[in-house]
């Protein structure tokens, strides 16, 4: 069974821009206003908030209404839609949840679409960009990558990964937060490291050349699925590092197989090692700085002894 016909990815990425702009909209409307929080786990680090919540159920509401074929999952909700089903959106309402309780505007709603675990859809909404404006940043498998301004009209803009002609050292890459002082064999190849708080947007950055590279361990699959896409079709790569497997690797498909849909419950405990950014230098950088984590790990493990 082969992947949809464009003119079909075509109509589900139009959908995914239009969700994702909504659920955009909602988010600055209640950004800044009084939300209730509550906190999924013990130690009160990982907040959710009413906003969450209402953002997943109204993109759950039109996605299952429009695309009834389709299973939803989302980080908030339990799953729906048919079993075993080929096509699953996987939903962040709201990715950044931090940032936005705080009044950063750093956050993001990512809607993807995976084909039997194959990212073949994205669009992810953020509240502003390189633009200086909020938008969807969305695309298709093989049909390139775009930026729509929300709430207009206008064509959409291509978005394409141009490496920088500033020197590496002043570049900017987002690493995994409590990294410090990276430094590659080779001197500075990382840049200027940088933690958002927001995977989605990361991603998104990544894809027009904002960071030079993203990376990310123990990230979920809402916070990935329609962002790769859009790096993607932009033109940086993507790769990904299994827990099993030590090294790192081109993106192809989350999980599942030809033959097969994965089960959504495999899609949820999804949570391998990604990294995106400059086809030339982005395996290679990510191998330096998976060494350079595991040094700072080892000293610190035997600082922590006393040794």
């Amino acid at each position: 069974m082969a992947i949809p016909a464009d003119a079909v990815l075509r109509e589900m990425e139009e959908a995914a821009c239009e969700i994702a702009g909504r659920a955009g909209e909602v988010l600055l409307e209640r950004f800044r206003s009084t939300l209730h929080v509550e906190f999924k786990d013990r130690r009160g680090l990982d907040p959710v908030s009413d906003v969450d919540r209402a953002v997943e159920a109204m993109v759950r509401a039109e996605l299952t209404k429009r695309f009834p074929q389709c299973a939803v999952l989302g980080e908030e909700g339990d799953d729906s839609g048919p079993a075993g089903a080929d096509s699953v959106w996987v939903v962040d309402p709201l990715d950044g949840t931090v940032n936005f309780l705080n009044g950063l505007a750093v956050f993001a709603c990512s809607l993807g679409l995976l084909w039997r675990g194959i990212p073949v859809v994205g669009a992810v909404f953020l509240p502003t960009s390189r633009h200086l404006r909020p938008g969807v940043y969305h695309a298709r498998r093989g049909g390139g990558a775009s930026f729509r301004t929300l709430g207009e009209t206008r064509e959409d803009e291509a978005v394409r990964f141009r490496p920088s002609g500033l020197n590496p050292g002043v570049r900017l890459s987002a690493v995994p937060a409590g990294t410090r002082g990276v430094q590659g064999p080779r001197g500075r190849r990382f840049g200027c490291t940088r933690t958002t708080g927001s995977i989605a947007a990361e991603l998104v950055l990544t894809a027009e050349g904002t960071l030079q590279m993203s990376v990310f361990e123990g990230a979920k699959v809402w916070d990935v699925a329609g962002g790769v896409v859009i790096c993607g079709e932009a033109g940086a790569a993507v790769h990904v590092r299994s827990r099993r497997r030590g090294a790192w690797r081109p993106l192809e498909r989350l999980a599942g197989g030809d033959e097969r849909p994965p089960p959504l419950t495999e899609l949820r405990s999804w949570n391998d090692s990604l990294a995106a950014g400059n086809p030339a230098t982005l395996p290679q950088l990510a191998a330096d700085l998976r060494e350079q984590q595991g040094r700072l790990a080892a000293m610190r493990r035997l600082l922590w002894r006393g040794e």
